[in-house]
Parts: C-alpha cells; sequence; structure tokens
C-alpha cells in the first residue's frame, strides 16, 4: 500500500481516503502540523497502489492498514477517515483502539451504516438481478448500474460489493475513544441522519454539521474543517 510520510513525531494522524479519491484528498492539510508524523494513504486500488489479486473486503483494508501502522513507533495515533476510508477507520478502531497509549477518531461524512432503501432503489436492483439471471447477453445489462459501477474491473466490482454490503454499527457501538463525527448537511451520498445514528452508537462522539456542504464536506469547507480537526487534535 503506497502512502507519504511527513514529519518524525511518535504522535500520528492518518488520513483515509474515499472511494474512488486517493491520498491527495486530504494532502492540503500537510501542513497544519509540524509537530506531528502525517500519514495520507493509498488503499490498493486507488491512486498509486496496485489492485488487489482478489475481492477485498474491509477487514482486508483493515489489516493492510496495520501492517503499514506497525512499521512505526506510534505513541498516540488520529485516524481521519472520508466515507470509504471512514468504513476502514471504524472497523480499525474497534479493532485495535486499545493498542495504542492514545487513540482519536474522526469521522468525515463515513460510510457504514447501511442506509434506508427506496422502493426506486428496488425497483432497479431487482431489474438488473433479473436480467442478469434469465438474460445473461443482453445489452441491457451493460445499461444498468452507475457509470463509476460500470468502470471498475472484476475485482474492484466485487470489492465494491462487498464494503457496501456489510453494516458496521454492530462495531460502532464498541468504540470506546473520543471521536468527532463531521457531516455536510447537504450529503446526498451518505445522508444526515447516519451522522446522528452514528453520533448515538460512538459513546464519546461529538457532531458538528457544516452548512451547505455535501459529502466533501471537508474540501466544501475547508477553513471550518481544518479548524474543527485543529481543536480536537489539540483536545486532550
Amino acid at each position: 500500500m503506497k502512502y507519504l510520510k511527513f514529519g518524525n513525531s511518535s504522535d500520528f494522524i492518518v488520513f483515509l481516503h474515499g472511494w474512488g479519491a486517493d491520498k491527495n484528498s486530504f494532502l492540503w492539510l500537510k501542513g497544519n502540523y509540524p509537530d506531528k508524523s502525517l500519514i495520507f494513504v493509498d488503499f490498493n486500488g486507488f491512486g498509486e497502489s496496485p489492485e488487489p489479486d482478489r475481492a477485498y473486503s474491509v477487514s482486508d483494508y483493515v489489516l493492510c492498514l496495520k501492517e503499514l501502522l506497525d512499521e512505526f513507533e506510534i505513541n498516540s495515533l488520529i485516524l481521519v477517515g472520508h466515507s470509504f476510508g471512514g468504513r476502514v477507520a471504524i472497523k480499525y478502531t474497534f479493532m485495535f483502539q486499545n493498542d495504542y497509549k492514545s487513540f482519536k477518531l474522526c469521522l468525515v461524512d463515513s460510510a457504514g451504516l447501511i442506509p434506508r432503501r427506496s422502493i426506486k432503489y428496488y425497483f432497479h436492483y431487482y431489474r438488473y438481478k433479473f436480467y442478469k439471471k434469465f438474460f445473461p447477453k443482453s445489452k441491457k445489462i451493460s445499461q444498468l448500474g452507475s457509470p463509476d459501477y460500470k468502470k471498475l474491473s472484476k475485482v474492484m466490482k466485487n470489492t465494491f460489493i462487498r464494503i457496501v454490503n456489510e453494516d458496521l454499527s454492530v462495531y460502532a457501538k464498541h468504540i470506546n475513544v473520543k471521536t468527532l463525527i463531521v457531516w455536510g448537511d447537504k450529503d446526498n451520498e451518505t445522508k444526515l441522519y447516519m451522522a446522528k445514528k452514528l453520533h448515538k452508537l460512538i459513546r464519546e462522539s461529538k457532531l458538528e454539521i457544516l452548512k451547505n456542504a455535501g459529502h466533501f464536506s471537508f474540501l466544501d469547507r475547508p477553513f471550518d474543517f481544518a479548524s474543527l480537526l485543529d481543536s480536537f487534535v489539540k483536545d486532550i
């Protein structure tokens, strides 16, 4: 897994990008914490990291991240995860929150909860399944599904399916570290009700809602996000 690292401190902030993005998502923050070590990762299948040799689950990405971080002597760790990166951050925290002297979590428009589905969603879903089962050679199949999904390789399509079908709420409720949840009130990918549910599940969490911001709230409102993260990093 490719990454960029800045700094030589034993206090780390690790930034985890969303699906389809890469390490550059948060790279604009690299100068904000000269007293910390910063890591910006490219998950397998994104940026400069090669695709996995099989369909990965969230746990696979978690273990890849653990293998990377075990290379360093880490005293305190702050994970910052956006969307898909939030999925990895939630499960990583559940699994390894007791492995560090200090551990904090920041979730930004995080995925990980199974969304409420509309009738329209189920119509498209079962129409796709119908054509795939009974008319597997139909050109209609290639017209169904999102453009982003259709661009994926076979292994990344299967990775995507494994990841989006895992409900991480069972892990979130066992997180016992200070957690900052930042969300855009106009997020149409991971709806605001998901932020509120995560806030209820994670006992030591604080929810901050950024007005007029979408799924990339940290880019829509960069100064506000940077201020929130800075306060969170400094809070003991």
